[in-house]
């Protein structure tokens, strides 16, 4: 009797795969002063793509397939429009599923060419297309991806790869376990990862302005810049070594844990560290 409920249920189970369809929401603004946009997410991946001057779109898409057993709620979406500021906040639903689940939750966020943009996800990707202003990158969770971004830029990500290439002004870039990797015309440079590699190239044009600061806990740290870069070479490691491919005098201190040094006519220090990786330093030109 036991195995023919047993098999009853699981049968019950099968019948019960169902899709509902996707659930969509969709808001365009239109703005006379610069865009000033905020995205907050929970799991959802955020996509931001360049769009025309003085408007702002977004897309929001939740499809949820299942089988089997599915208790719990919706999820939200709230778009407000607070004086100069636009607000995206998405919620996850709280569900409980006895059997399977596919959830597929996406933002499409269409802003301007020029744009003061934060978005901020617990457990969701994040990609985002060539713009031009402050950007804020943040992940607990995900991966990061942006290209030809340009302006004052900083970058958070708790668990997860982060790719940025293509860029030019001001750097903040911090990953506590993930690999880190970034290339473009820099004015300030600062990277840093927890547990995982950092991985930069710097275009020619690039000077430093002030201090730049690359450092990892327990990765190397890859640099490549210009061959008329004017810094204070300061890096070392402290379980780790130091290869360097410069044809560039180097008026300093030189073992294979520690280089200290002007490179051409010296300017703001350039400070590399490692706790446990190796440092390579070569030429981007």
């Amino acid at each position: 009797m036991r195995t023919l409920f047993l098999a009853s249920l699981g049968l019950a189970l099968l019948a019960a795969s169902a899709h509902a369809g996707p659930k969509t929401w969709d808001q365009t603004w239109g703005l006379t002063s610069q865009a000033d946009v905020h995205v907050i997410s929970g799991d959802a991946h955020v996509r931001v793509h360049t769009g025309p001057a003085g408007q702002v779109k977004v897309h929001v898409e939740y499809d949820l397939k299942h089988w089997g057993m599915i208790m719990g709620g919706e999820p939200v979406v709230v778009f407000e429009h607070k004086d100069d500021q636009i607000w995206i906040t998405m919620h996850d639903p709280k569900i409980g599923v006895i059997g399977g689940v596919d959830v597929r939750f996406v933002a499409d966020v269409t802003v301007p060419p020029t744009v003061q943009l934060a978005v901020r996800t617990g457990d969701g990707a994040i990609d985002c297309e060539p713009l031009n202003g402050q950007v804020q990158l943040e992940s607990g969770d995900g991966a990061i991806r942006a290209h030809g971004l340009k302006g004052d830029i900083e970058v958070h990500s708790g668990d997860g790869r982060v790719t940025l290439d293509d860029l030019d002004g001001h750097l903040r870039a911090r990953t506590k376990d993930g690999h880190l990797s970034c290339s473009g015309r820099f004015d300030e440079l600062d990277l840093g990862a927890g547990d995982g590699h950092v991985d930069a190239i710097v275009a020619p044009g690039s000077q430093p302005t002030s201090e730049w600061n690359l450092e990892t806990g327990d990765g190397a740290v890859s640099l490549r810049i210009p061959h008329d870069i004017n810094t204070l070479l300061d890096a070392r490691t402290k379980d780790g070594h130091i290869n360097v491919s410069l044809p560039i005098p180097v008026q300093g201190r030189l073992d294979h844990k520690e280089l200290i040094g002007e490179l051409n006519n010296g300017g703001p220090t350039l400070r590399i560290r490692t706790g446990d990786g190796s440092i390579t330093l070569a030429l981007s030109d």
